[in-house]
């Protein structure tokens, strides 16, 4: 394997957790009951537009699309800037001991300001090449615009990659991009999917990632 994708949201930083809390609230004051472990389970990789427009036909909210995502931005910049987002276990490793032996990207379905922000947080953004976001191409996830984007801008053939993902949505779109791709999520109702490995923790799939890019890994130890 020659290159390496990282999805954002739930793979790198716990953050599929903070935005159901998010999203909790703000429907709240709408009216709408939205558990957090609904959130996660239904709506975790779907993009806030999907989001927002379910959730206006749903409930006939008497708002549009373009309101609530921007409001919803409005509150995640403050609540990042607040408090952060804490960092999924075993990432920081990884990443460090990727960075600059193996190509990597952030291929992500969230918006570029919101992910480079939080990747400069951690100190993160200079150990990629590259962050791709769906909101930059004509379909956002599901579809494998985004992935088809960064392997075009990384020169790597779809099928010399490796994705790594935490959710259906973005499953499906590696996939169809024809990517191999490993999902690391914990809940129950992920365990049987067609990702070509699945892990509870970035910590479980370092191993395997060793391994399928232990020739750039040797190369750059010489």
């Amino acid at each position: 394997m020659q290159t390496l994708f990282f999805d954002f949201d739930g793979t790198l930083v716990d953050s599929e957790t903070f935005h159901a809390d998010n999203w909790s609230a703000y429907l709240a004051t709408y009216g709408v009951t939205l558990t957090a472990e609904d959130f996660i389970e239904y709506y975790a990789g779907v993009t806030w537009p999907k989001i927002a427009k379910h959730f206006i036909d749903s409930y006939q909210l008497n708002v549009d699309i373009t309101t609530i995502t921007t409001e919803m931005e409005a509150l995640t910049e403050a609540k990042i800037s607040q408090h952060g987002i804490p960092a999924l276990p075993g990432v920081d490793d990884v990443l460090n001991a990727f960075s600059g032996k193996v190509p990597m990207a952030v291929v992500t379905g969230a918006p570029r300001d919101y992910v480079e922000g939080v990747l400069k947080q951690h100190g993160w953004l200079d150990l990629f090449d590259q962050v791709f976001s769906g909101y930059e191409v004509i379909n956002n996830k599901p579809s494998p615009d985004v992935y088809l984007q960064a392997c075009q801008a990384m020169k790597v053939n779809s099928h010399q990659a490796v994705a790594i993902e935490d959710s259906r949505t973005g499953l499906q779109s590696a996939k169809n991009a024809d990517i191999y791709c490993l999902l690391i999520n914990a809940h129950p109702s992920l365990i049987n999917t067609d990702a070509d490995h699945t892990f509870n923790s970035m910590v479980a799939a370092k191993p395997l990632l060793d391994v399928l890019f232990k020739d750039k890994l040797s190369i750059n130890t010489l």
